[in-house]
């Protein structure tokens, strides 16, 4: 993984948030940017494997993002909480 990209819907969801979390968000976007880069990503964004070829970071205690690897970039698929993440990997699974 050497590269961070966003989808199109991640955009519009970033665009929903208020002004404090999307900054927030964007913040720790820029952390997981550069630890990338550094190889080794900081126990405070809470990097997980969550499913297969998925993984999440912690924005707050109720903001996540799932980013899913592809090649050498994390894309940056959804921006929600607890319940949107489950309900995003179900759904994956069934496809």
């Amino acid at each position: 993984m050497k590269h961070l990209s966003v989808t199109t819907q991640f955009q519009k969801q970033l665009a929903t948030l208020l002004p404090a979390d999307r900054d927030q968000t964007i913040e720790a976007l820029k952390t997981l940017k550069s630890s990338i880069h550094q190889g080794k990503i900081p126990q405070g964004l809470g990097f997980k494997k969550i499913n297969g070829d998925k993984y999440e970071i912690r924005i707050d205690i109720r903001l996540r993002i799932v980013l899913k690897k592809d090649g050498d970039f994390l894309v940056c698929v959804l921006l929600g909480n607890h319940d949107q993440v489950r309900q995003y990997l179900k759904n994956f699974r069934n496809r």
